[in-house]
């Protein structure tokens, strides 16, 4: 990338804004469903018809005991069991209807979601993308994105079951017995105030369970993508020793949250078997509770009513975890989605029309973090066809320049014109449109050779491709692949060099034609062959042969200085500052000079 910034240790941000209070959450969080809200409907009211069926089995069971078999009546029996039957086969039709339904809504929820925050992320600033890792984005992605899913679906679709589960039981309890009814809904107040108890020491429990998880998902994925560094350096049993003690916190505070819970379930289950002990025990001395004795289909019927209601209460008071887990993911999706980026389109921005490449700084200022400017009064102008050097030493302000006339970053100061357009003035995509960047460390995608390449244009023919490769000089590797052009890079490109990922690269930016090209030069590392390859390469997309504007405009941030010796304009940077702005013969011949001296220190090998 243009500008990189070292993290030694995984870390969570800790400039976030804080949580939406519940309700507002929960609103935002039930638009996603929104647009399925018909077909969610639909699966609910087959939730419905399910659980009430379900909870007539007993009320059948209990005439057909005590109207038929305890009294050996066969008339009317078989009709009533083959209504039973059909009741059964009408409730797993449905079951089986509502688990397609609502595993269709919850993919199509997921999907919006996922896409929603990627097309939120890829329109943030490069300081988004700089300061947050990546490991953490990706938890919102996964982690978070799954758990808001299966609340709007699953677990909406468990309360609506529930409720209506509950309320049918409790209504066909007061039908056979109110007494009983009430005996038994006596510990409902109990279940309440356990609930209000228990609900914000679950909500900080699933805090800490998140901020764990998304520390431990940072250090996973940079320890994955610097795995050579940590065999180069001998860390494996060190970072094996990080690893197992960030795996301990997440077990350690999952742990915490699980032992909460766990208090739920045995209360649930200690409360119910009091309230069944209760009735079984009026049952049992036959009290005749509302002036009625208690027939046997009567007491099989209540005592199964009595676990079906306890079953709906014990999953709503386990709901206050999922509740917790689902508010603590959705602050931070939110979060994320509420991130705006630092550098915006103006309100009256206009596209760039095609463009020479005149560019010009206006006496320009900037600061990363406002606390100091890296660069100060920097002017310079830059004529269309130019090819202009940056030099300078590490932290001079190169890299931070080039990356001004993309727009990765608004001048805090000064202007920045193209054309005789302030950057400010016209369209992101209009502008980075026509600007080529290759990078010094080129990024290759999962995809193939062909689609790496036409990256810049999607639409380009095959013969435009390989044109392209040619020119670039990698067509001669990519035919000896063993797939061609339709060989899949692995991640980042790892089977090829570095030298032969910075030709693709460069055979990237020939096929999109910029008019504007900025090089971070990247020949150091390469040897003698595959240096004299990519300048040859540079020197064909600096040429643009086909363009009818000529030579394209490039800036080259210059780390040999062998390479930029037939720059129009060398401007060597100190401090943020342009000290000196010539060519090679001239800055070099200045004797006191300050290119003249890196050129000294460069050829002496220090």
């Amino acid at each position: 990338m243009l500008r990189s910034l070292a993290k030694s240790l995984p870390r969570v941000s800790q400039d976030e804004p804080p949580s939406s209070p519940p309700r507002r959450t929960l609103s935002r969080l039930f638009s996603y469903l929104r647009p399925y809200r018909f077909r969610m409907l639909l699966t609910l009211s087959i939730y419905v018809l399910c659980v009430t069926l379900g909870q007539l089995y007993p009320f059948v069971d209990r005439k057909l005991i005590d109207e038929h078999i305890a009294v050996n009546n066969p008339d009317g029996f078989l009709p009533l069991l083959l209504l039973a039957v059909v009741m059964h086969a009408i409730n797993w039709g449905g079951v089986y209807v509502r688990s397609q339904l609502i595993q269709r809504i919850s993919w199509d929820i997921l999907v919006d979601l996922r896409q929603q925050l990627f097309h939120h992320v890829a329109g943030l600033s490069f300081k988004f993308h700089e300061n947050e890792p990546v490991g953490k984005t990706m938890t919102r992605f996964i982690g978070d994105a799954n758990t808001l899913n299966d609340f709007l679906t699953n677990q909406v679709a468990n309360v609506v079951n529930d409720v209506m589960s509950g309320l049918i039981v409790i209504i066909l309890m007061f039908a056979i017995n109110p007494a009983l009814t009430l005996i038994a809904l006596c510990a409902l107040p109990v279940l309440t105030a356990i609930g209000l108890y228990m609900r914000p020491r679950l909500y900080e429990g699933w805090e800490r369970v998140r901020e764990n998880m998304t520390r431990f998902n940072i250090f996973l994925a940079e320890n994955i993508a610097g795995m050579r560094v940590i065999q180069a350096f001998v860390r494996e049993n060190v970072n094996l020793g990080q690893f197992q003690a960030a795996n301990r916190r997440v077990v350690t505070e999952w742990m915490k949250v699980i032992g909460l819970q766990s208090w739920f379930s045995p209360l649930v289950e200690i409360t119910r078997s009091a309230a069944l002990v209760i009735v079984l025990f009026v049952a049992a001395n036959r009290l005749g509770i509302g002036g009625e004795a208690l027939t046997v289909g009567t007491l099989v019927a209540f005592t199964a009513y009595i676990n079906n209601l306890w079953t709906p209460i014990s999953t709503l008071t386990n709901m206050y975890v999922v509740l917790q887990a689902t508010l603590a993911s959705a602050d931070k999706v939110f979060q994320l989605l509420d991130t705006q980026p630092t550098v915006t389109d103006a309100p009256n921005a206009v596209p760039l029309p095609p463009i020479k490449g005149e560019i010009v700084f206006d006496h320009v200022y900037f600061g990363y973090d406002g606390s100091r400017n890296v660069l100060e009064d920097i002017s310079l102008r830059i004529e269309p066809g130019q090819l202009v050097a940056l030099v300078g030493q590490t932290g001079s302000g190169k890299t931070t320049l080039a990356s001004l006339v993309c727009r990765f970053y608004d001048v805090t100061g000064g202007r920045i014109t193209v054309d005789g357009y302030d950057v400010r003035a016209v369209t992101q995509q209009s502008l980075r449109s026509q600007i080529g960047v290759v990078l010094q460390e080129p990024f290759i995608f999962s995809d193939t050779i062909a689609n790496n390449i036409r990256y810049g244009r999607p639409n380009a023919s095959m013969d435009e491709v390989i044109a392209a490769a040619k020119k670039a000089n990698c067509h001669d590797f990519i035919m000896q692949l063993s797939d061609g052009y339709e060989t899949v890079a692995h991640e980042r490109g790892s089977q090829f060099s570095l030298g032969q990922r910075q030709l693709l690269s460069i055979a990237r930016a020939i096929l999109a034609d910029p008019r504007i090209i900025v090089l971070d030069e990247a020949t150091s590392a390469v040897d003698t062959e595959t240096e004299r390859l990519i300048q040859d390469a540079f020197e064909k997309l600096l040429a643009a042969e086909d363009s009818p504007h000529g030579r394209r405009t490039a800036i080259v941030i210059a780390h040999r200085l062998s390479t930029i010796r037939k720059a129009d304009q060398i401007v060597v940077l100190k401090h943020g500052r342009i000290v000196e702005v010539g060519n090679h013969q001239t800055l070099v011949n200045k004797p006191d000079g300050y290119y003249a001296a890196l050129v000294r220190a460069q050829a002496s090998g220090h």
